[in-house]
């Protein structure tokens, strides 16, 4: 085993979806965005923007060794930060990277926008493109592993309630205050920090969502799992962590933690 979990938080480009809707009516770019946003609302029931206008904001890497221990969640960025330089981190990271990316619903989201923010940029990777059966061929799992592509069995099932339904069903957090929906607005009032903070958060309960997937599969046993679990015990510390903070913040005692 030999997998690098990875997660994506983004902002809409409000300019971007300006110049290419209504580039001719004079309005600001705040007006075609919520203008775009009712139209989708009306069309869909949903206000969530096509991922061609998404740009990357925050971009958290998580490493699992041999032994399928979480070692280290890492923000892409946090000290330089530039929304072109995570991107290009990103992709460097991919093409020196020998083994499995791991994902929810990557396929659909996350790997999209970096691709189509790697042609934005001009980044180069030739590997992770031009493999016949690589990262980007779907009904393989070993350049990229998109756990809720699997769960679901590749579209036969749609799992009703995501990503936080499966983690609140093996006893973890799940989105807590912050969920997706919510990015957006965080970014516009200057909270990138708790932005990197709820991406990293993610990373760490896909990887245990991982391990729990595995254990299911029968590729670790439940001596491998038990130590695995046992091993990343520091990460579910931080996970409680941000629990207490959302009961404190709700004033009630919330739910205990299940292994």
């Amino acid at each position: 085993m030999n997998y690098a979990i990875f997660d994506i938080e983004t902002r809409v480009d409000k300019g971007l979806v300006k110049s290419v809707y209504v580039p001719r009516e004079d309005i600001s770019d705040r007006q075609a965005y919520e203008r775009l946003r009712s139209e989708r609302v009306a069309e869909t029931g949903s206000d969530f923007l096509p991922i061609s206008f998404h740009v990357p904001i925050s971009i958290a890497v998580g490493t699992v060794n041999s032994e399928a221990v979480l070692v280290s969640v890492e923000t892409l960025g946090a000290g330089d930060y530039s929304e072109e330089a995570i991107v290009r981190d990103f992709w460097e990271r991919v093409e020196r990277f020998n083994g499995t990316l791991v994902s929810f619903n990557g396929r659909n989201f996350d790997l999209p926008v970096l691709e189509l923010h790697a042609l934005k940029y001009g980044c180069a990777a030739p590997r992770y493109f031009n493999q016949r059966f690589g990262h980007r061929y779907r009904y393989s799992e070993e350049g990229h592993y998109d756990l809720y592509e699997f769960i679901g069995n590749h579209g036969v099932n749609r799992i009703r309630g995501g990503f936080d339904l499966l983690c609140k069903l093996i006893g973890l957090r799940g989105k807590g205050d912050i969920d997706g929906s919510m990015v957006q607005d965080l970014w516009e009032e200057g909270r990138l920090a708790e932005i990197h903070e709820y991406c990293r958060q993610d990373v760490i309960q896909t990887y245990f969502l991982l391990l729990r997937v595995e254990l299911m599969r029968g590729r670790i046993d439940q001596g491998q799992y038990e130590a695995a679990w046992a091993a990343s015990q520091n990460f579910r510390d931080q996970l409680e962590a941000s629990r207490q903070t959302d009961r404190d913040d709700a004033g009630g005692p919330g739910e205990p933690e299940s292994a």
